[in-house]
């Protein structure tokens, strides 16, 4: 199996792009497999359905965020907090396909889903945010409520660049993009302050 790593991390690459691109209901097995020159019967050995596909591909990124949380909590989980916040929004620009996928699969979930790939990665930022002073004491609602408006802020504006650009030009959108990364660093400092 050590051989097929390469072949799955490949398949998985490919899958996340298009499902960031037309979420789950606008990808098929069989689009993904053209792209990976083999046979839906291939991805079929790796992955069982395409339900299982995407699954992996969520997980594979949750585990990706988690373990960035993880890095960020080594310290001071203020600072933490702050630095993961700050390099989420300065690096969201380069990985607007993990942010579309975020949001795609909140989109893409069906009200009877079982599967929830990117709650440990919530989780991971609540458990953080409860270890600086400010949130010790705070209700896991609070604390949620707060970090979903700090990732949403950061998503939103992560995936409206196209059309930011088509409504607005190029230097409009810099600019927004210039005055969102001062008003987020803001709203990051304050989640943390006490």
């Amino acid at each position: 199996m050590t051989n097929a790593a390469p072949a799955v991390d490949r398949y998985l690459e490919i899958a996340q792009r298009q499902f960031a691109e037309t979420g789950f209901h606008g990808v098929s097995l069989a689009a993904i497999a053209k792209e990976a020159g083999v046979s839906k019967q291939a991805l079929l050995h790796f992955f069982g359905t395409k339900e299982k596909l995407y699954g992996a591909v969520l997980k594979r990124l949750s585990d990706k965020l988690c373990a960035e949380v993880e890095r960020a909590g080594v310290g001071d989980p203020a600072a933490g907090l702050v630095a993961y916040f700050e390099g989420l929004a300065k690096n969201s620009l380069e990985r607007q396909a993990e942010a579309r996928l975020v949001v795609r699969a909140l989109l893409d979930t069906e009200e009877t889903a079982r599967f929830w790939p990117m709650k440990p990665y919530l989780e991971a930022l609540t458990e953080l945010a409860r270890k600086t002073p400010k949130w010790q004491t705070a209700s896991l609602d609070e604390i949620r409520a707060e970090l979903f408006q700090l990732i949403g802020a950061i998503q939103y504006l992560t995936i409206s660049q196209t059309a930011l650009t088509g409504m607005y030009g190029e230097e409009d959108r810099q600019a927004i993009e210039e005055r969102f990364a001062g008003s987020i660093s803001g709203a990051i400092r304050v989640f943390v302050q006490t």
